[in-house]
């Protein structure tokens, strides 16, 4: 099925690698035949068969769409073509990607017999290459056709096969390969891969020689023509497709840059391009030639040879001027990574140090709004990522929101995305904590999110609830400016909170503090991705944003079940925490006070989510710059959403803390 299918893919290559006259006839791919003036300007290939089969009039070639693959690609083997075919076209082939293990024999069949070991393949060809050496005088295809003079024919080992009618190119001066070309047609023909292997790249130590900008073109007699023109250095990749040196330089990168100098049609271009995008992803330094076609008969336009055979002088001048052009980008891109080097030295960023100490960029902590957690910080949020995790129903959102509303209360603005809960909600929830602040201790009067949110409560409210509710919604009112909330479910990533970040302060003109709730439901950085990497991910493009706008990003996390029973909070409570523990600056818990591994936990932290006040604390498992193992008691009031210090817990830790031995006994 699938070969059949890549057989009706030869309109589609033909389209990639030739072009199509109003006939329906295509120049041919081979033998040149509809490129040229003259008895040749008409293409002589067509195609038939239901598009499955080709033959060319002129050069007497014909096949399917793997003979034509294995002619223009130089690929010997069907296994080559077909695999090549599969790849370009995306037709996946039977058992693809498994390596095509061998299948065990069954019981009932016995094992097959080995087949006979091939034989190495033979790479000495010094014999008939040195003998088509001897008779090249025979023809005056060298000279007359491609414009060499004799001392190029010695220079490159040239030959002649009178016998075949073909020319024979020696690939290197140790004569392990050679290519011939018939002397009527144009078509190339290559030995036998089992006596000589798969072709090599032409003249391929001239990309390990020097650093001088190497030429790559299409075949051997092109790079020939370049080399001949003047001190310059060529290979060849027999053909328009790039794979083979593509495979060198995973192994290899060259040591000069490149010019790519294939033929000057559609399929020349295309190959080009191709070959263009993969030496950038491998980092390899080239250039695409710039010829000035003008320069030559009109005639001979198409390849090096051609501008050699034109015009030899205007083309080395050519040669040269786009070496000299590579190497004039090469020299700017080593003087632009000098310079970006020397801005990692110590000396260059101790200016900006010391302005970011004394000058205007000089950051200073911004508070919390709680207390003891400042002090455990070493003063209050820094530019950094901070990671809060806790058990679900905690209160982990109801806590980073009270931070917000308290840090956006001292000046600061707050860029909240909250990818669960809706802006109203949020707001809902800070005025209630404000009717429970603003209501001297009558706890009766202060309203739940419910009581906040529901109209038909309020008619049953007295005067003075509906005079706090508006007290409250003042409050509020006064840090609102502040406050910029950002809804999202499922379509806020890393890219849209940072694009929102920079426009923020681009605006505003202001540094905020970003707060996310929570990490977990962020959309994916990468749809292909596992949850384990689009987390990683996450954590680094948020620690990349803290550091590059030099704000603080403050993220809820939410935790594994391991956790709701190994007693206090630990680092591997963490959702994939290994991203979690090395890409955060400041790691906290929140937990349920008295966490013991000894005892049933999920049966205390059940109980005391039922009470109306919990107590709980905040414990520093990972501070970069500051101390850990820091814990901070707060009483939580989950009614009226308010976090507050817990005295009784201070009084504890003071007492803890006394030894009997600090004092003398009494005398």
């Amino acid at each position: 099925m699938e070969l059949e299918a890549i057989k009706q893919m030869l309109p589609d290559y033909l389209a990639r690698i030739s072009v199509r006259e109003r006939t329906g006839l295509y120049h041919c791919p081979l033998c040149g035949s509809g490129t040229h003036r003259g008895a040749q300007s008409t293409g002589a290939f067509s195609v038939y068969n239901n598009n499955t089969q080709w033959h060319c009039f002129a050069c007497n070639e014909s096949g399917d769409i793997f003979s034509l693959i294995g002619l223009v690609e130089r690929l010997d083997t069907f296994p080559q073509q077909l695999q090549f075919a599969s790849e370009l076209f995306g037709i996946p082939l039977p058992d693809s990607g498994k390596n095509h293990e061998k299948k065990q024999p069954s019981a009932k069949s016995p094992a097959p017999t080995p087949a006979p070991a091939a034989a190495e393949p033979q790479h000495d060809f010094h014999a008939y290459i040195t003998a088509c050496m001897q008779d090249v005088y025979k023809t005056d295809y060298w000279t007359k056709i491609r414009g060499f003079s004799p001392e190029v024919i010695r220079r490159f080992h040239l030959g002649y096969d009178k016998e075949k009618q073909v020319v024979v190119i020696p690939y290197d001066s140790g004569h392990t390969y050679y290519l011939t070309r018939s002397i009527r047609g144009k078509s190339f023909r290559k030995p036998n891969a089992q006596n000589a292997g798969t072709e090599p790249i032409y003249h391929k130590d001239a990309l390990y020689q020097n650093r001088y900008p190497c030429f790559v073109c299409e075949s051997p007699i092109d790079a020939i023509s370049i080399m001949s023109a003047g001190d310059f250095q060529a290979v060849a990749v027999g053909g328009t497709g790039s794979r083979k040196l593509i495979q060198q330089f995973e192994q290899k990168k060259p040591l000069c840059p490149l010019i790519l100098s294939f033929d000057a049609d559609d399929a020349g271009r295309k190959a080009s391009a191709v070959l263009a995008d993969e030496l950038r992803k491998l980092g390899i330094p080239f250039t695409e030639a710039d010829y000035d076609l003008t320069a030559f008969a009109e005639d001979l336009r198409k390849d090096p040879n051609d501008f050699f055979r034109s015009d030899a002088a205007a083309f080395a001048r050519q040669l040269a001027q786009n070496a000299e052009a590579v190497m004039r980008s090469v020299h700017a891109d080593r003087d632009e990574s000098r310079r970006s080097n020397e801005t990692c030295t110590g000396a260059f960023r101790l200016a900006g140090f010391l302005d970011s100490i004394h000058g205007a960029k000089a950051q200073e902590a911004i508070a919390t709004g709680f207390a003891d957690l400042d002090k455990a910080l070493d003063g209050g949020l820094f530019a950094g990522l901070y990671i809060l995790g806790a058990v679900s129903s905690l209160g982990k959102t109801t806590f980073l929101l009270q931070m917000a509303d308290q840090i956006a209360a001292g000046g600061t603005d707050v860029l909240y995305f909250s990818l669960e809960m809706s802006a109203n909600e949020l707001i809902a929830k800070s005025v209630s904590r404000q009717t429970y602040q603003l209501c001297g201790g009558d706890v009766k009067m202060a309203k739940t999110v419910r009581g906040i949110t529901t109209k038909s409560r309020y008619p049953g409210y007295s005067g003075a609830e509906w005079k706090l509710i508006d007290q409250a919604v003042l409050a509020y009112q006064k840090y609102a400016d502040k406050l910029y909330y950002y809804e999202g479910i499922g379509d806020l990533g890393v890219r849209e909170i940072r694009q929102k970040t920079e426009e923020h302060m681009r605006l505003t003109g202001r540094t905020p503090v970003v707060m996310i709730d929570y990490l977990q439901i962020m959309a994916p950085y990468d749809m292909r991705a596992s949850d384990k990497q689009n987390t990683d991910k996450a954590i680094l493009e948020l620690k990349r944003m803290s550091r590059d706008c030099g704000l603080p990003v403050f993220v809820i996390s939410s935790l594994n079940r391991e956790s709701y029973s190994i007693g206090e909070i630990e680092m591997r409570a963490f959702k994939e925490s290994g991203a979690i523990e090395y890409g955060s600056d400041v790691l906290m818990g929140l937990q349920v006070q008295g966490m013991d591994e000894k005892q049933d936990n999920q049966k205390k932290i059940a109980q005391e989510k039922q009470h109306a006040i919990r107590n709980v604390e905040v414990k520093i498992l990972k501070n970069r710059n500051g101390q850990t193992g820091d814990k901070i008691g707060l009483r939580y009031y989950a009614l009226f959403n308010c976090f507050e210090r817990d005295e009784q817990y201070i009084c504890n830790q003071i007492i803890g803390s006394i030894r009997t031995d600090d004092f003398e006994p009494a005398r």
